[in-house]
């Protein structure tokens, strides 16, 4: 379930629109990460919460095969985070 609050990890003091998708599994943390990224207003600053070991491999997949980069990737005991903008691609 996707939910909006303050992310614990703001990016360098920058607020985070929090997608907390832990207790998901793939594909669903990829998919509420893609339907945040529609829903928010370009340069948006997202954390993606997740705890499916599998969203490590997915989330660099989508960034490197969508041109979308990571701000940050961070995984520590069992969570994983990821800091994406939205409207945000490489390269445009």
């Amino acid at each position: 379930m996707m939910t909006a609050g303050a992310c614990a990890l703001d990016l360098d003091g920058e607020p985070a629109v929090a997608v907390d998708t832990r207790g998901l599994a793939c594909p669903q943390p990829l998919l509420a990460m893609r339907r945040a990224l529609r829903e928010h207003p370009p340069g948006t600053l997202l954390c993606v919460l997740a705890s499916d070991p599998g969203s490590w491999r997915d989330f660099h997949s989508f960034a490197r095969l969508s041109g979308r980069g990571l701000l940050r990737a961070e995984r520590t005991a069992g969570e994983f985070r990821y800091w994406l903008r939205a409207g945000d691609l490489t390269g445009s």
